[in-house]
């Protein structure tokens, strides 16, 4: 059936509308994506966001962890004498204590001039420097143990931090002696008295 060209006129309006409708449909369409991806970057910004509060706040809690660790190793070395100036004569006082309390043989040492200590992977600072006194050691041993005793002794007693850097142990010769219970060993030893400096402390 063929219409005359007079009659397409009404159909104008109803492919207008709809041309026009399906614009409309279009152009909903790309605005939801822009809004869904929109809202997809928001919420990726926001876990970003939270995210980085998190480490932050992670960061926060372990660096005040690491600060109260070293606040109380801090007052642990400023309580056993070890920051502050050598103390050499209670050093020496020290040693004769050591050597009467577990009456230990005959002891010989020498503290060496005091000096700056250098250490592999620590910078010295403005603030902190650490200062070491070499001990050399040269005592008479009944046994191995009097030595091990004499090293804790330090360690315990001495207001100091105590390295032991080498230590050797010979037999002493008593041929034609009467051994009894007379020392049959000697020990020399290089020990480092480490003290720390801490310049802010002084100033104050």
């Amino acid at each position: 059936m063929r219409m005359a060209g007079g009659n397409l006129k009404p159909l104008y309006l109803p492919l207008a509308l709809a041309i026009v409708l399906i614009g409309i449909g279009v152009a909903a369409l790309i605005a939801t994506k822009q809004y869904l991806d929109q809202t997809l970057i928001q919420h990726k910004v926001a876990l970003a966001e939270r995210q980085a509060i998190q480490n932050k706040l992670s960061r926060a809690t372990e660096e005040e962890r690491e600060i109260r660790e070293k606040l109380v190793d801090y007052r642990k070395l400023l309580a056993r004498g070890v920051i502050g100036d050598e103390r050499r004569l209670e050093w020496v006082e020290t040693i004769g204590q050591i050597k009467n309390d577990y009456k230990l043989s005959e002891i010989k040492y020498q503290i060496e001039p005091q000096r700056t200590l250098e250490l592999p992977g620590i910078a010295p600072t403005s603030d902190v420097e650490f200062r070491v006194s070499a001990l050399k050691v040269d005592m008479q041993l009944l046994h191995e143990g009097d030595l091990f005793l004499f090293l804790d002794g330090l360690r315990s007693k001495l207001k100091a931090h105590v390295l032991v850097r080498s230590c050797s142990i010979q037999r002493i010769d008593r041929s034609g002696q009467d051994r009894g219970i007379a020392p049959r060993l000697r020990a020399d030893c290089v020990i480092d008295l480490v003290t720390i400096r801490d310049k802010q402390l002084k100033s104050g």
